[in-house]
């Protein structure tokens, strides 16, 4: 039990700077799709690409990427 504990709080440690590390660079992605002006949905895709980087900016970087991941794929980006 103590080495499956163990490993579930390494596994969130060792993921949460690699999650950080994905937010910005996500955001630049839909920041160049916006400012193209391809985006169909571009006011509900700039809505949840600001709701996405305020998660990052307060620590929610998981909630963040899946925000993010939402924008993405209401832009019709891939990721």
């Amino acid at each position: 039990m103590f080495k499956k504990m163990t490993l579930a709080l390494a596994l969130v440690a060792f993921s949460t700077p690699a999650l950080a590390g994905s937010c910005p660079a996500m955001i630049n992605q839909i920041d160049a799709a916006l400012a193209s002006g391809k985006v169909a949905n571009a006011a509900e895709v700039k809505k949840l690409r600001d709701q996405g980087e305020s998660l990052h900016r307060s620590g929610g970087h998981a909630a963040s990427v899946r925000v993010l991941q939402e924008a993405m794929k209401l832009a019709g980006m891939t990721n």
